[in-house]
């Protein structure tokens, strides 16, 4: 497991205890899991951006007609 030093402006850090006290989880246990939330949608986000490019390039004639219908 690696080690982080993770500077956090004092009104961040005082809500995300808060909150995840609140969930009765530690402070590292809350930013490993909305760490890991971000990367997997990111993740997400890229793969569907790649989809859609490659529909796009796919179907470049069909968007043109309806760009002309329009």
């Amino acid at each position: 497991m690696s080690n982080l030093n993770l500077r956090l402006p004092d009104e961040l850090h005082a809500a995300a205890s808060a909150e995840a006290d609140a969930g009765s989880m530690s402070l590292n246990s809350a930013i490993c899991e909305a760490l890991r939330d971000w990367v997997t949608a990111r993740a997400l986000n890229r793969r569907e951006n790649a989809l859609l490019d490659e529909l796009t390039a796919e179907h470049a004639d069909v968007l043109a007609m309806l760009r002309e219908r329009g």
